[in-house]
C-alpha cells in the first residue's frame, strides 16, 4: 500500500516538473476582416458620377453642334438687288426706279396687255418695262423691270408714269469664258440659288420654284452658259385681282352705274 502511494506521488511530481518546461506558443493576433462596402446602384455616389457623366456628354454635344457648320438660308429678295443692295422694290414707281439707275437705262416701253375676264369683258391693262444691261468680269446680265398701272383700271385719267408700279423682273445671265475651271449654268443654279435659298417649293417646266410671303422666284438653265430668273410680287398680283373685282364684277358694275347716274339730273 505504501509502495503504491509512493509511485502515485512520484508520478504527480514528474508531471509538475514537465509542465514547467512546456513552452507556450503565443496565439497569433487575428484581426476581424473588414467587409468591403458595395454601393447599391441607387447610392448617392453613383448618382453623382452618372450626373457628372451626363452633364459632360451634354456639354460635349452642345460644343459639337456649335462647331458644326449650318447652312444659312437667305430670304427671297423683295425686288431687284445688286450686290445684295435693294435697287428697285416691289410697288416702286417708274420715275423712282429710273432715278436710281438712270445711267444704264434705255428708253421706257409702253403697251397694253389684254386680259380676258371670266365675265366676258376684256381688260386693257396698261404695262411698261425698262431694260438694263450689266457687264461684269464674269457675266453679261440683261435685266427687264416690268411695271403695271392698276390705277388706270379705276380711271382712264390715271395714265402718268407715276401710276406705273414695279411688279415683275426678268433676268438673263450669260457666263463669259473663264478658262479653267469653266463656270456653267448648273454651277450658278446650284451655288447661287439652291444653296442660298434652300430646297425649292417645286420643280415644274424646267424651273425651280421658290415662294415667300411677298415674292415668287423661278430659275432655270437655258443652256450651259445662260440662266434665266423670273420674279413677281404676290402683293401686287392680289391688288390687281381686287381692282378687277371692284370694277368688273356684277357688284362693281352696279356700283359704277350708280356713280354715273349721280351726274344725271332730271
Amino acid at each position: 500500500m505504501v509502495r503504491i502511494k509512493s509511485i502515485f506521488l512520484f508520478t504527480i511530481c514528474m508531471c509538475i516538473i514537465g509542465c514547467g518546461f512546456i513552452r507556450r506558443v503565443p496565439e497569433p493576433d487575428i484581426e476581424p476582416k473588414k467587409e468591403a462596402k458595395i454601393s447599391s446602384p441607387d447610392s448617392p455616389n453613383q448618382k453623382t458620377m452618372a450626373s457628372k457623366s451626363s452633364n459632360s456628354n451634354t456639354r460635349e454635344s452642345r460644343i459639337a453642334r456649335k462647331d458644326r457648320p449650318s447652312l444659312q438660308i437667305d430670304p427671297l429678295p423683295d425686288g431687284w438687288t445688286v450686290d445684295r443692295h435693294p435697287v428697285a422694290k416691289w410697288g416702286m414707281s417708274l420715275p423712282t426706279v429710273m432715278s436710281n439707275v438712270l445711267d444704264s437705262a434705255q428708253s421706257v416701253e409702253y403697251w397694253e396687255e389684254i386680259i380676258d375676264l371670266p365675265s366676258g369683258y376684256k381688260l386693257p391693262l396698261k404695262r411698261s418695262k425698262v431694260f438694263f444691261q450689266i457687264i461684269t468680269r464674269l457675266t453679261i446680265e440683261n435685266v427687264e423691270l416690268h411695271f403695271m398701272n392698276i390705277n388706270h383700271i379705276y380711271s382712264s385719267t390715271n395714265h402718268e408714269p407715276s401710276h406705273y408700279i414695279m411688279d415683275k423682273i426678268i433676268r438673263t445671265i450669260e457666263l463669259k469664258p473663264t478658262g479653267f475651271p469653266q463656270l456653267t449654268s448648273s454651277d450658278v443654279v446650284k451655288y447661287k440659288f439652291l444653296m442660298t435659298y434652300g430646297t425649292p417649293k417645286e420643280y415644274k417646266e424646267g424651273f425651280h420654284h421658290y415662294q415667300s410671303d411677298k415674292t415668287v422666284l423661278k430659275v432655270r438653265e437655258l443652256d450651259k452658259s445662260h440662266v434665266q430668273i423670273q420674279m413677281n410680287s404676290l402683293e401686287l398680283d392680289a391688288k390687281l385681282l381686287v381692282a378687277i373685282d371692284d370694277m368688273y364684277s356684277e357688284e362693281g358694275i352696279e356700283y359704277q352705274k350708280k356713280l354715273l347716274l349721280r351726274a344725271i339730273d332730271f
